[in-house]
């Protein structure tokens, strides 16, 4: 893993500056995705109506395109809004079920062409798929991939994007510099949505700071360590995921340093 001095303060800077998320979501995690934006201090917005694209991107600092729920009339919407985004609000693409159903993967490709994304967030079945490599998918979820450092890489050359490819093991990479997230809970592989959150919640950091890379690190490990914080109180998946939200909601800087110091402790030297 390579090191570079990570801005963790950013945490802190999201709940101050409260920046707006405009969130062309999954249906079924909606809920989910705007509680879990609220919950790390930004505000979330959403949007299917393509009348009103100019409007949302204005109102905007960020946004976060996914598509698990894709459909004509959403496909519409979708380039609506990034003809109006393009190039002035940061982007996050999160390109679901790709490596599972071709059409979603054609309507991926044509987006990447089409449109520049600051990151590019996706499991290792679905970052594997946009770069035509061999890969399995289970459903939405991944499936065994092999090489995942050198396909993260790959993507984020092609696409001139960070790519945060998530798993077991996190991989965060702009297809130079690799950042591996040290924490993982078992938990957020179960629950549903934990990649639609991480996505919009990426999307809410890049609303208050040019530094692409910081904002992914920080938002990735946020994830994980409330997460992993989550494990410690609960007793299940329903449990589980009123402790996720609450650590997410008081979750400071200060909050991630001493977890980063009970867990690994030569870390951040």
């Amino acid at each position: 893993m390579v090191q570079r001095q990570i801005n963790w303060s950013l945490i802190d800077r999201v709940r101050t500056k409260n920046p707006i998320v405009l969130n062309l979501a999954n249906l079924v995690t909606i809920d989910k995705v705007a509680d879990a934006v609220s919950a790390v201090g930004a505000s979330p917005i959403m949007s299917v109506e393509p009348t009103e694209a100019d409007e949302m991107v204005t109102l905007a600092d960020a946004l976060s395109i996914n598509l698990g729920t894709i459909n004509k009339h959403q496909a519409t919407q979708i380039k609506t809004v990034l003809r109006a985004a393009t190039p002035l609000k940061p982007l996050v693409l999160d390109p679901v079920a790709v490596s599972a159903i071709p059409s979603r993967l054609e309507f991926a490709h044509l987006l990447l062409n089409d449109f520049h994304f600051d990151v590019i967030r996706g499991n290792a079945s679905e970052i594997a798929a946009l770069v035509e490599a061999d890969n399995t998918s289970h459903g939405i979820d991944a499936g065994k991939v092999p090489n995942q450092v050198q396909i993260a890489k790959t993507c984020a050359r092609r696409y001139h994007s960070i790519v945060v490819l998530t798993g077991e093991t996190d991989i965060i990479t702009d297809g130079q510099v690799i950042y591996e997230n040290p924490f993982s809970a078992e938990m957020l592989t179960m629950n549903v949505g934990s990649g639609d959150m991480l996505s919009s919640i990426i999307a809410a950091f890049l609303g208050i700071t040019s530094n692409t890379w910081d904002a992914c690190i920080v938002a990735t490990v946020l994830v994980s360590a409330a997460g992993v914080l989550a494990n410690r109180y609960s007793v299940g998946l329903g449990s589980w995921q009123v402790q996720f939200f609450d650590q997410l909601s008081i979750m400071d800087t200060k909050a991630l340093l001493e977890f980063f110091e009970e867990s690994e402790e030569d870390y951040l030297d």
